[in-house]
């Protein structure tokens, strides 16, 4: 039950960026399935695929661009995105009453090129909320999730034509004014006192941690051999689901599946069930889990090159659906969490979508081929050069014990991926008993070992020794409420990586009768305890 507690107060605490990320899910979906629609009627059903991978593909144009800007002309996003929302909508009016083939793909590759850039905002906005959480992996589902169900819920409940294109519209100026209230929200530095205390500072500003992180050889070698591992793993895994995108797009444009009906609502079910599997353990079963989906996801590839009279088109789709719920949680989580190891972290939380559609433009065409021509031999030669790829980048480290993983209660800090220790060059352990030390010593040495201020000293033992509440202990310090947060937000940053390496530091350092008959309603704040009236 507590587990389940602090998973909704961690989401609670980043509910801005779910809801930033799940719109721009859903709009780019519904892009997608809108261009798919208007380019069935002006080409054959084998072609408009084609076309898909082409202006999807553009969506990497935006994704690259708005990293650019954050880093090289940052004076310049405020005013690249308001034009970028203008772009966006625009084009997907142009899109909806175009009456000339050139039109719909002008509108398409505008449309797809917004949204990358909308996108990348959104993607890095969540990994740094909850790149350093236990349930990041349940954050990307529950925004999967949500978008998908918007889809499927417009595409069957609202008419077709006008009110689902005005849904469409509607959501993707919902997304563009998010991304731009959380830009001014950032710049402002607004305070989140209505959460919880240990949520407050969990999110990440990882450009610094990267860069000290790239100071060091042996680190930044593993942080890319990590990159490396990744890469190839997603882009084998996207010639599998792209491939069967492929046909099952050729098969909705020539009418014999609507990709938007009931089966979709399987994304949402693999989604979630992705998102809760993922985070079991620290995201330790993440490679063999995604490992499995794709080789169950095979069967439909094989469905359709086989069904020759399109009798099982409905089985492959589900099928499909049930694997790319995911696969879609699994890039997107993974990018996030090794984002906090980059110098340029802004860039890589969507770098899996980026993978995803360059790799769709290439796989295409190839894939509608083999379908078209149903030669099981080619497919399953395919099949077997992406798996070898996908065995050697996520088995080849399953089972490793301790290849670094790092966790705080489950709290895992990516190591996982990057196969090395919390931080360079930091000691590993406060010493771990001292029975003889009195309180003050051990606090002495715990402000030592952390890096606290006198102040942060302060409030760290009014915290620990005082029942009364938060403007209680405010007052005591002669402190405003804001300010006290804010100094609990500076040494939850200071000891998060130690506390991930020896989960129990605090409580040794600051072993008292009181901490010790704490009971479990009590809440936990830099790995000790805070009076739950807190």
């Amino acid at each position: 039950m507590r587990d389940l507690g602090d998973t909704t107060a961690y989401l609670r605490r980043g509910i801005r960026e779910i809801i930033c990320l799940a719109l721009f899910f859903f709009t780019f979906l519904a892009c997608e399935y809108l261009f798919d629609v208007r380019m069935a009627e002006f080409v054959p059903s084998s072609e408009v695929v084609i076309y898909e991978s082409i202006v999807v593909g553009a969506s990497v144009i935006g994704f690259f661009v708005r990293p650019f800007l954050y880093y090289r002309l940052p004076q310049t996003i405020d005013a690249t995105s308001d034009i970028t929302g203008v772009l966006l909508v625009s084009a997907l009016l142009l899109m909806i009453t175009a009456v000339r083939f050139e039109v719909v793909i002008a509108g398409g590759l505008v449309a797809c090129c917004a949204l990358g850039y909308c996108g990348s905002t959104a993607h890095a906005n969540l990994a740094r909320r909850f790149a350093q959480t236990p349930c990041l992996a349940r954050a990307v589902a529950v925004s999967y999730a949500a978008g998908i169900l918007v889809q499927v819920l417009n595409h069957m409940v609202m008419p077709a034509g006008i009110p689902q294109q005005s849904v469409l519209i509607a959501c993707a100026i919902a997304l563009v004014g998010l991304l731009h209230g959380a830009r001014r929200a950032k710049l402002r530095d607004e305070p989140a006192l209505e959460f919880e205390v240990e949520i407050a500072e969990l999110s990440v500003d990882a450009s610094e941690r990267g860069a000290r992180w790239h100071d060091d050889p042996e680190a930044k070698a593993a942080f890319q051999g990590a990159v490396v591992r990744l890469t190839v793993a997603t882009a084998c895994l996207t010639g599998v689901f792209a491939a069967l995108n492929a046909g099952l797009t050729a098969s909705h444009a020539a009418g014999a599946i609507d990709l938007g009906d009931w089966p979709r609502l399987l994304l949402v079910v693999s989604a979630l069930a992705a998102g809760v599997l993922y985070d079991l353990r620290g995201r330790s079963y993440m490679n063999i889990i995604m490992t499995c989906a794709a080789m169950l996801s095979t069967l439909s590839f094989f469905v359709l090159i086989t069904d020759g009279n399109g009798g099982n088109t409905l089985l492959a789709t589900i099928i499909f659906y049930l694997g790319t719920g995911f696969f879609v949680v699994f890039f997107t989580a993974k990018f996030a969490a090794i984002s906090m190891y980059a110098r340029w972290a802004y860039l890589w939380p969507c770098m899996g979508r980026v993978i995803n559609n360059v790799c769709s433009i290439l796989v295409t065409a190839p894939a509608v081929a083999i379908i078209s021509s149903q030669n099981v031999l080619a497919a399953v030669s395919v099949v077997l050069v992406l798996f070898v790829g996908i065995a050697i980048s996520l088995l080849g480290q399953f089972g490793q014990d301790g290849e670094g993983e790092a966790t705080h209660g489950g709290l895992a800090l990516a190591t996982d991926d990057l196969g090395v220790s919390c931080e360079p060059g930091q000691a590993d352990t406060v010493p771990l008993e001292a029975p003889e030390l009195s309180f003050d010593d051990r606090l002495d040495g715990f402000v030592a070992a952390f890096g606290l201020t006198k102040r942060e000293r302060d409030v760290l033992e009014a915290l620990v020794v005082s029942d009364d509440s938060v403007q209680g202990v405010a007052a005591a310090l002669f402190l405003s409420r804001s300010t006290l947060y804010r100094h609990i937000a500076s040494i939850n940053k200071k000891d998060r990586c130690l506390l991930a390496r020896s989960p129990h530091q605090l409580l040794l350092v600051l072993d008292t009768p009181r901490l010790a008959n704490h009971h479990k309603g009590d809440r936990h704040l830099c790995g000790g305890f805070l009076p739950a009236k807190i």
